[in-house]
């Protein structure tokens, strides 16, 4: 599940990375990007961003942290034991 959610964070920065690539070259020839485009793509991005967070947020409810045993606990502030 994390591989997933990593690949789903990963193509939506490629993707805004190209796409922000695209509209800077775009300035220098305006006309060829029709905005709408742009609009959709960033549209689509930010959902796989949003849904590999989520993915990443939703697998990590689901690890078991090991429990610190009575003789082995941490020693408290101050020095007192």
């Amino acid at each position: 599940m994390q591989r997933i959610a990593c690949a789903l964070i990963g193509s939506a920065l490629l993707l805004i990375t190209a796409l922000v690539a695209l509209l800077l070259s775009d300035a220098l020839a305006p006309g060829r990007v029709p905005p709408m485009l742009c609009f959709w793509a960033a549209c689509g991005a930010g959902g796989m961003l949003l849904g590999g967070l989520g993915l990443l947020e939703f697998s990590s409810r689901h690890v078991v942290l090991p429990q610190a045993s009575a003789g082995l606990s941490y020693p408290r502030a101050g020095g007192a034991a």
